[in-house]
């Protein structure tokens, strides 16, 4: 039986704020400011340096990552902060409930735009 740190994924209502609260640790003691997390998202203001998202940024775009949005998987996609809900998103390839590789897979989408190298 596979035990979760965070409860089963598969069962989560909203990602659990233990979970998340790391990555926007990290991500903040990286250098992104106002990276913050809400109920299945964790959003990051491309307003500093996203080499790998700079035409997102220039539109005035935040990353997000988002847990749940068509499966149970991390995703991400880049959106204005005021538009509606829906957009393309692309897997994380993050595992669930570990925060240090999603961090991980958010700083190398910021620095290339993708998450594969």
């Amino acid at each position: 039986m596979t035990r979760y740190p965070y409860g089963d994924p598969l069962r989560w209502d909203e990602v659990p704020p233990a979970l998340t609260a790391p990555v926007v640790s990290a991500l903040t003691g990286y250098g992104w400011t106002g990276t913050h997390a809400t109920e299945h998202t964790t959003v990051v203001p491309l307003d500093d340096h996203p080499r790998g998202l700079l035409e997102a940024a220039a539109r005035g775009e935040h990353l997000y990552a988002v847990w749940g949005a068509a499966r149970p998987e991390w995703s991400w996609g880049t959106a204005h902060p005021n538009a509606p809900a829906g957009g393309r998103l692309t897997p994380l390839l993050a595992p669930p409930d570990d925060p240090q590789t999603i961090t991980a897979q958010i700083i190398r989408v910021l620095r290339t735009g993708r998450t594969l190298p």
